[in-house]
Order: C-alpha cells, then structure tokens, then sequence
C-alpha cells in the first residue's frame, strides 16, 4: 500500500510539473489576446482601418509595452504602436539580432507555414534601453504578419 501511495505522489508531482511547464505566462496570454484583437479588428475593418488603429500610439492596440506590430511578407513595417516613427514605413527583413539572427524573416516563415506561432529574438527594451529577449506572438493575414511581443 505505501508503494502505491509512492507511485502515485510521483505520478502526481510529475504531471504538475508537465502541465505547469505548458502553462503560458500571464504575459504571454497578453501579447496573443492583443494579436487576436488586432486580427479580429483586420477582419471586420480592412488593412487601412487597421494600420491607422495600430498606429494611434494611445489606441486599443497598445497597453503599456505591449503593442501591436503589421509587417508585410516583404519585410516592410507597416504599422506599429510603439510610436516608433523611424522605423515606421522601413524595410525589416533583413534586421538581425545581437546574436545575428534574421528574425522578421523567422517571423514570416512560421506565418506561412502555420497561419501562426512565437518567434523570441533580441530586442532593445524602449523601457530599459537594454537588449533584451523579447518574445513575440505572430498571426497571419492577408500578405501580411500581425505580431506583439513582451521582455523576460
């Protein structure tokens, strides 16, 4: 009988810790309820609407440091509510982070291939100043990749 109850509090340790380990984090659920918003607001209003919404840095597409982000499958950014004008408008594809990965070009591979997905990458945290890793959620639409990300 105390073998069993042994076994079985094993079991249960390890299935809490399995089932804590696919838990996403409070942040996590935040940057992908944010995307899905922003999907649904593309859905019912059209790209324009949409850039225009995301671009109002005081809009519903931003909340404290987690904004929204519009890149075509060109590698432009075409929207962003960070307010960042400078790179509002450029060509991204070929950034890279400190550890030199191409991470909009990540960004766009999971897109096409799963309609969706988490790509983490460096990142200067606007907040910290510091390069920091970001991770950041992803949906595809038309042409295009909505994103939003948060800092460890």
């Amino acid at each position: 009988m105390k073998k069993i109850f042994v076994f079985m509090l094993g079991v249960l340790c390890f299935l809490s810790i399995a089932l804590a380990a696919d838990t996403p984090s409070p942040k996590a659920i935040k940057a992908q309820e944010l995307v899905k918003k922003a999907v649904a607001f593309y859905k019912a209003n059209g790209l324009e609407a949409t850039i225009k919404a995301v671009n109002d840095t005081k809009g519903q597409f931003v909340d404290g440091e987690y904004y929204i982000f519009i890149h075509t499958f060109d590698g432009i950014n075409i929207a962003r509510g960070d307010g960042n004008k400078k790179r509002l408008g450029s060509r991204v594809l070929d950034d890279r982070d400190p550890n030199g990965k191409l991470f909009v070009q990540e960004m766009i591979k999971t897109v096409r291939k799963d309609g969706f997905g988490w790509e983490s990458y460096g990142f200067k945290n606007a907040l910290t100043g510091k390069i920091q890793t970001k991770h950041s959620y992803l949906e595809k639409i038309d042409g295009a990749l909505i994103g939003c990300g948060y800092f460890d």
